[in-house]
């Protein structure tokens, strides 16, 4: 592991320099481990989201509903829906209430890979943060929710990250 950006490192660095470093290094891990996810042929993180948000509903969903968490509009929702309908994972089907829409349903084929892949997703999960004691894990989920409801609040965001 390359520690030469790890804090503590450049003792003149401010607490938001040192926190952004680290926001900025972690996700580059989480990029790196979907790329070797996906080179693997398992479902990528953001297919497990859709999946299993998708399982978890009970029931067929409007394209809608899937526009927001990890996609951040309807557009970016319906190109995850065109991957996951060419994987045979989901399917489109008409919406009963109105004949103009349609909604998308998980097919038996996406049931079962949603539910290999989050199994794997948890015993990887446990096993990277197995070190960490029950405090501090309540500790780094309430800091990082408290963050991310910052990011999501703030009047003057100009696009991801305000870049």
């Amino acid at each position: 592991m390359n520690q030469s950006c790890a804090t503590g490192d450049a003792p003149d660095e401010s607490f938001e320099q040192q926190f952004f470093t680290l926001l900025t290094r972690i996700c580059r891990q989480l990029f790196l481990h979907a790329e070797h996810i996906k080179a693997a042929g398992m479902l990528s993180p953001p297919q497990l989201w859709f999946l299993k948000r998708l399982y978890d509903a009970g029931a067929p969903q409007p394209i809608s509903f899937f526009a927001d968490g990890v996609f951040s509009n309807l557009s970016n929702a319906s190109q995850m829906i065109d991957r996951l309908v060419a994987e045979e994972l989901v399917c489109r089907i008409d919406n009963p209430r109105d004949r103009r829409s349609k909604l998308v349903e998980l097919t038996d084929e996406g049931v079962q890979r949603m539910n290999h892949a989050y199994a794997r997703h948890q015993l990887l999960a446990r096993e990277l943060l197995e070190p960490l004691t029950e405090e501090e894990r309540g500790a780094a989920l309430s800091t990082l929710e408290r963050v991310l409801s910052l990011f999501e609040n703030d009047p003057n965001d100009e696009g991801p990250c305000g870049f």
